[in-house]
C-alpha cells in the first residue's frame, strides 16, 4: 500500500513538472503515438516548437537543444528518462495521469473490446436461435431469412449493450410468436393477438420495433421481397396469409352505379340493387365480404379528385346509360384496389379509364394503375392537350426536383412530360372538369 502511494506521488510530480515546463503539447503527441502503436515506440514530430519547449525537452532528455523549430522526439527516450529520473515512472503511467478524463486505451485494445462485444451479441443470437425447435418458423427465419440472424447481427453488432439487450428481447418475442400465428382458417385480430402474446395490444403495430420486425420476418418466410416504404396493401396481404386481421373499416373507396355484388356464397347483396345510381362509400370490410362485383358498363371511369367525381356525376348526359365511376380520393387505398381487382376477376373485359392531376403525384398514380392493370387501363384525358386546357385555368410552379422525377414515368407520358418540363407548372383536374363531364359520342357508345 505504501509503495502504491509512493508510486502515485512520483507520477503526480512528473505531471507537475511537465505542466510547469509547458510540455503538454509534447505529451499530447506522445499519447497519440502510444494509442496508435499500443506500446511505447516510434517518434513524434513537434512542429514549430518554441525555444522554451526545446530547452526543457533537451534538459529532461540530457541532450543538446535542437536548433530548428521542428523537433523529433522518440517515445522510448522519454520513457527511459522518466524511469532514470527522480520520477521513477513510465511513460504510460504519466500519460494516464496527465489525461485523467480519457482512458488510455490503445487502438488494439479498442479493437479487441469491440470484437468481444460483437461476439457476445452473435453468441446471444445463436443461443436464441438454437433454443427454438428445429422445425419451427422462428428458427427457420433466423437461420435462413434475409432479415434473420446475420442481418440482425450486422445491424446491431455495434449498438450499446442496453440496446442490444432490448433488441434481443424483441427478436426473441418475434421468433416465438411466429409459431403461434392463428392461420387463415382461424384468423385473429392483430391487436388481440399482440395483447395475448405480450400483454400490450399495440406491441405489433407496424410503427413499433416488434411490428416492423414481424413484417420483415413474414416477408422472409413468404419469400416476399420487402421494399422501403412498404405500402398498406402489401402489409395487409402479409397479415392475411398468416391469419392476422387489422382494421378494415378505415380503408374505403367511393363508387357510383355498380350493377351488382354477391357474397362469398353467391347470394346477391341487396344493397347494390337498392342503391341504384347513387354514390356508395365501400369499406374494405364490405369488399372482403363480396365474392364478386359487377359494373353496369364495360368501361369504368376512375377519378382521383372527390369534387371532380361529384361534378362529373351531377352532369352526366341523361340520354345514355350512366357508367360505373370510382373515386380514389388520392392515392388508391387498399379498398380501391380490392374493388378494381374484384371487377377484373369477375369480368376480364372491363376497361379502366383513369383521370388525375397534372403533377408528379397524379402521374405516379396513373403509372401505378397502368402497371397494375396493364391490359385493362388507359389514361383518360391525361395528355398535352388536356394539360394546356387545365393550365389556362391556372397552375402552380413545379419544384425542380419533382420535375426531374417525371423522367421515371412510362413512355406513354413522354409528350406530356415534355410539355410539363417546358411550362414548369403543375395543373389540376378541376381545370378539365368540363372535359370529363362531356362524354363524347365514342365514350357514350362504350358506356
Amino acid at each position: 500500500m505504501e509503495q502504491n502511494k509512493h508510486d502515485q506521488a512520483n507520477v503526480q510530480r512528473a505531471v507537475a513538472f511537465f505542466t510547469q515546463a509547458g510540455l503538454s503539447r509534447l505529451l499530447v503527441r506522445l499519447r497519440d503515438k502510444y494509442l496508435e502503436l499500443g506500446q511505447v515506440g516510434g517518434q513524434i514530430m513537434l512542429e514549430e516548437s518554441t525555444p522554451q519547449e526545446r530547452r526543457e525537452i533537451a534538459s529532461f532528455l540530457g541532450k543538446p537543444p535542437s536548433s530548428g523549430p521542428t523537433l523529433k522526439v522518440r517515445a522510448s527516450d522519454v520513457d527511459n528518462a522518466l524511469r532514470r529520473s527522480g520520477f521513477a515512472c513510465t511513460l504510460p503511467e504519466l500519460l494516464a495521469a496527465f489525461f485523467p478524463a480519457s482512458a488510455l486505451v490503445t487502438r488494439h485494445q479498442r479493437r479487441a473490446t469491440q470484437t468481444a462485444h460483437q461476439q457476445a451479441f452473435r453468441d446471444a443470437l445463436d443461443t436464441l436461435r438454437t433454443s427454438l425447435p428445429e422445425a419451427s418458423r422462428g428458427r427457420t427465419w433466423l437461420t435462413e431469412g434475409t432479415h434473420g440472424q446475420e442481418w440482425l447481427f450486422s445491424r446491431y453488432k455495434n449498438a450499446r449493450p442496453e440496446e442490444q439487450a432490448r433488441q434481443l428481447e424483441v427478436i426473441g418475442y418475434i421468433a416465438h410468436i411466429l409459431d403461434q400465428l392463428p392461420g387463415e382458417a382461424m384468423p385473429q385480430r392483430l391487436a388481440l393477438f399482440a395483447q395475448q402474446t405480450s400483454g400490450d395490444p399495440h406491441m405489433l403495430d407496424p410503427n413499433r420495433a416488434a411490428g416492423r420486425l414481424l413484417l420483415l420476418a413474414l416477408g422472409d418466410l413468404t419469400h416476399t421481397p420487402l421494399q422501403p416504404g412498404l405500402n398498406r396493401e402489401d402489409v395487409l396481404r402479409l397479415y392475411m396469409e398468416v391469419g392476422l386481421q387489422v382494421d378494415t373499416i378505415s380503408s374505403y373507396v367511393v363508387a357510383f352505379n355498380l350493377a351488382s355484388a354477391s357474397f362469398q356464397d353467391g347470394t346477391p347483396d341487396p344493397m347494390i340493387a337498392a342503391a341504384g345510381e347513387r354514390i356508395l362509400p365501400l369499406t374494405l370490410r364490405q369488399l372482403w365480404d363480396w365474392g364478386s362485383v359487377q359494373a353496369v358498363t364495360r368501361d369504368i371511369y376512375i377519378i382521383e379528385n372527390p369534387q371532380v367525381f361529384e361534378e362529373v356525376i351531377d352532369n352526366l348526359p341523361g340520354t345514355t346509360q350512366a357508367p360505373t365511376i370510382i373515386c380514389t380520393a388520392g392515392w388508391p387505398s387498399v379498398a380501391a384496389l380490392t374493388l378494381l381487382d374484384k371487377l377484373i376477376a369477375a369480368t376480364p373485359d372491363y376497361r379502366f379509364h383513369y383521370s388525375g392531376d397534372f403533377d408528379l403525384k397524379g402521374l405516379q398514380i396513373a403509372a401505378h394503375f397502368l402497371d397494375r392493370y396493364p391490359n385493362h387501363c388507359t389514361p383518360w384525358h391525361i395528355d398535352p392537350e388536356a394539360y394546356m386546357l387545365a393550365l389556362q385555368v391556372g397552375g402552380v410552379l413545379a419544384p425542380a426536383n419533382e420535375l426531374a422525377q417525371l423522367k421515371a414515368l412510362p413512355t406513354i407520358f413522354t409528350t406530356l412530360v415534355q410539355a410539363l418540363q417546358t411550362h414548369q407548372q403543375w395543373a389540376y383536374q378541376e381545370g378539365i372538369a368540363h372535359l370529363l363531364t362531356a362524354f363524347n359520342e365514342q365514350e357514350q357508345e362504350r358506356a
